[in-house]
């Protein structure tokens, strides 16, 4: 399905029947990373976000800021006639799907967090960061699709996927790959974290439960969910065993698993 919002042509996927939950893959992903999904009783609504997979993929920067993207997808939302709902992110689509969970609170019933940041807190930290995407959007730009996912697989964050089948390691790379640099850059240069405001004071507002996710080996995210839970008395914070960063691919069940039992 595809539905158009100012001009820019938005892929959608829907499975299942229920309650609608809104799923928000992350950087050079597309829907296909939540095609091992199934949760019963739930209407999932796979998006693929601008630049990514079968959307369009815009020369121009500015469709890629966080402000256009949360008003397209909130646009997008509304054409599926959905008046409430809970949203799930990974990794981008978390930071996505927190930007947009504070921006239409009313909308959201659960707020689902995979592995999420919510931006770098100290301006230096922030400047560092900028400068990294800043590098790597010109990298990606000068060196092609085929050395960025050489170089995005070989992230230490991602060091615990080496163990996985290599049916499933053949669909992330495929993923990778099928991306256009300019998408990528542009992605990198408008919505990388180095380029989002921290929004660590704005969680308490939120009011409703809120699933915050990490993996055994992602220390990093780990500390980051046990902030949220200190920041937010709605925030549960769950570990899932054996997997990295992205907890819904390497650990498909154990992610199922939690996710029903938050639901």
């Amino acid at each position: 399905m595809f539905i158009k919002i100012e001009n820019i042509k938005y892929h959608i996927e829907i499975k299942g029947e229920g309650n609608p939950i809104i799923c928000l893959h992350g950087f050079s992903e597309d829907v296909s990373t939540w095609k091992l999904l199934d949760l019963h009783g739930y209407k999932l609504i796979l998006i693929d976000l601008i630049g990514h997979g079968k959307s369009d993929k815009p020369k121009e920067s500015k469709y890629y800021s966080l402000e256009v993207m949360l008003k397209h997808l909130n646009k997008l939302i509304s054409k599926l006639n959905l008046k409430k709902y809970s949203i799930l992110g990974y990794s981008m689509g978390g930071r996505c799907a927190l930007a947009y969970t504070l921006t239409y609170p009313n909308e959201i019933n659960k707020l689902i967090l995979e592995s999420a940041s919510y931006g770098e807190e100290k301006i230096l930290n922030r400047l560092k960061r900028r400068k990294e995407d800043l590098n790597l959007a010109k990298s990606i730009r000068e060196n092609g699709i085929e050395w960025f996912n050489e170089y995005w697989g070989s992230l230490s964050i991602f060091k615990s996927q080496k163990v996985l089948p290599e049916s499933i390691m053949n669909d992330i790379s495929r993923r990778r790959l099928a991306n256009s640099t300019h998408a990528l850059s542009n992605t990198l240069e408008s919505t990388g974290q180095g380029n989002l405001l921290c929004l660590k004071d704005e969680i308490v507002k939120l009011s409703m439960p809120i699933l915050y996710i990490s993996g055994e080996y992602d220390k990093k995210y780990q500390k980051i969910g046990r902030e949220f839970e200190v920041l937010n008395a709605n925030v549960k914070h769950i570990i899932i065993n054996r997997c990295g960063h992205n907890t819904h691919i390497e650990n498909i069940n154990g992610f199922v698993k939690v996710l029903n039992e938050f639901l």
